[in-house]
């Protein structure tokens, strides 16, 4: 996993800075998606906003095969980030195909000069 060690600690010092009654509806899950879409499927249900930050490789087969198949109707934005440009390529391909998702913002950021590393955040809303 490449999971940062300081990502609870940051997490909860943001939600410290939010008003109370938003914060007692967030969470922190340490899992990943695959986990989250076969254990967690209670909490996709009440999910309005879904930040994904895969690794390279992109999401598990598992992950696009649940988003794309309506099993989270609540769901009004999907946050992609990407650090694996071809990866998002084949995920996005998947979102859009499934007629669920569309692209509402999509960017690329070249964070480190000289290299040919595209970061990508993408904006998903269902149509």
């Amino acid at each position: 996993s490449d999971e940062n060690p300081n990502n609870l600690k940051c997490f909860q010092d943001s939600v410290k800075q939010l008003p109370p009654e938003i914060q007692s509806l967030l969470d922190y899950k340490q899992k990943n998606a695959a986990d989250m879409v076969t254990s967690e499927s209670a909490l996709f249900q009440k999910c309005e906003l879904l930040v994904l930050d895969p690794p390279r490789k992109g999401l598990e087969d598992e992950v696009v095969d649940y988003l794309c198949k309506g099993h989270c109707s609540s769901i009004k934005l999907l946050v992609y980030v990407s650090c694996g440009f071809q990866a998002f390529q084949r995920d996005c391909d998947g979102l859009l195909a499934s007629g669920r998702w569309r692209v509402e913002f999509a960017e690329g950021h070249v964070l480190f000069p000289g290299s040919d590393a595209v970061e990508t955040l993408a904006f998903f809303v269902p149509k």
